[in-house]
């Protein structure tokens, strides 16, 4: 990794000490695609953390943030957090191992009956509050709560959902600079384009800046495929991200990072997903081993397999994020 990191900004950032919450590095694996010929499949539902030990990418993000909250001595996180997540329970165990006080703004999205989003919340209920389902409220709850931490001089940090925040992103970054590492050492190349399911557009935002990075230090481009599963503009939202960390890295000089976003409408509604998308799941576990969800992976195997991009003879990698155990149970909900 520090092959990639030639100023001292860079250093800090992506070499200091971590406690790790994932089981690193995950595997990076070589299929066999009918159509697509090799694909490479990193498994980061591998990770063994979150629910079902299945959200490596979540792991990668939270070791980032908590690493930033206790260097600057920040002990309160304030973050909105949708109905289709399994971060809650694991985001609370690990912050309150770092004495953070965890305090959750529930957003009712999608909407669930009562009895199934107090269930896709147990566990955590006296250090969250359920509302109704709108983000810019929540994003003002939380504008307000900071004021006030402020004038009684809390130490708190509030972030975007996902979390959003340049040291998640970073986080993301050393893990797209890991799948680097192994894709030259076992199969001698890089892939030709990384597609990743994407709601809040810190994950994709980790790998385009670890592409931006492997890029300035001669790594040949990788594109970066974000299929959007929300229906708000992750176009408009990731240059925002984008320059946001690159402010956070300063006075590291790193070439803009680029990603392409699909944003298909069976897709968009976020949470929500078709007897088509479930047709997926079961087709790649059969075909491949591979289980995946509807709600993210199905949206995204889809869009590598239907969109057409020259490949030059490099794979395509399915970067495989994790897994929302709850879907089942709630399908009747979700089914679109």
């Amino acid at each position: 990794m520090h092959d990639y990191l030639s100023s001292s900004a860079l250093r800090a950032a992506f070499g200091q000490s971590q406690r790790p919450l994932g089981q690193w590095p995950t595997p990076l694996e070589s299929i066999e695609h009918p159509g697509l010929g090799r694909v490479l499949v990193k498994r980061d539902d591998l990770a063994g953390f979150g629910g079902d030990g299945r959200s490596g990418v979540k792991a990668r993000k939270l070791e980032g943030l908590l690493e930033h909250m206790q260097a600057k001595g920040l002990n309160v996180l304030r973050m909105p957090l949708g109905n289709i997540t399994n971060l809650g329970p694991a985001l609370v165990a690990e912050a309150g191992k770092r004495g953070i006080a965890v305090h959750l703004d529930l957003v009712d999205d999608p909407p669930l009956r009562a009895e199934s989003r107090r269930a896709v919340h147990s566990g955590y209920a006296d250090i969250a509050r359920l509302y109704g389902p709108s983000y810019v409220t929540a994003a003002l709850r939380l504008g307000g709560r900071l004021v006030r931490d402020r004038l009684a001089r809390t130490r708190s940090i509030c972030v975007p959902p996902s979390p959003a925040h340049p040291s998640a992103i970073i986080g993301m970054a050393r893990g797209y600079l890991e799948m680097v590492r192994h894709a030259k050492a076992q199969f001698g190349t890089l892939p030709s384009a990384v597609y990743l399911a994407s709601a809040s557009g810190t994950s994709v935002a980790g790998l385009a800046l670890g592409e931006a990075l492997g890029r300035a230090a001669g790594d040949p481009p990788v594109r970066i495929v974000a299929v959007q599963v929300v229906p708000e503009p992750l176009r408009l939202w990731l240059p925002v991200l984008f320059t946001w960390t690159l402010r956070y890295l300063r006075p590291a000089r790193i070439p803009f990072p680029k990603c392409e976003v699909v944003a298909w409408p069976g897709n968009t509604t976020y949470g929500r997903f078709s007897a088509a998308h479930e047709a997926i799941c079961a087709r790649v576990e059969d075909s491949f081993g591979l289980t995946i969800d509807p709600v993210y992976g199905a949206k995204s195997w889809d869009v590598m397999e239907r969109m057409t991009i020259d490949h030059g003879g490099r794979p395509p990698l399915f970067w495989h994020c994790g897994f929302t155990p709850t879907w089942r149970a709630l399908a009747e909900e979700l089914r679109l």
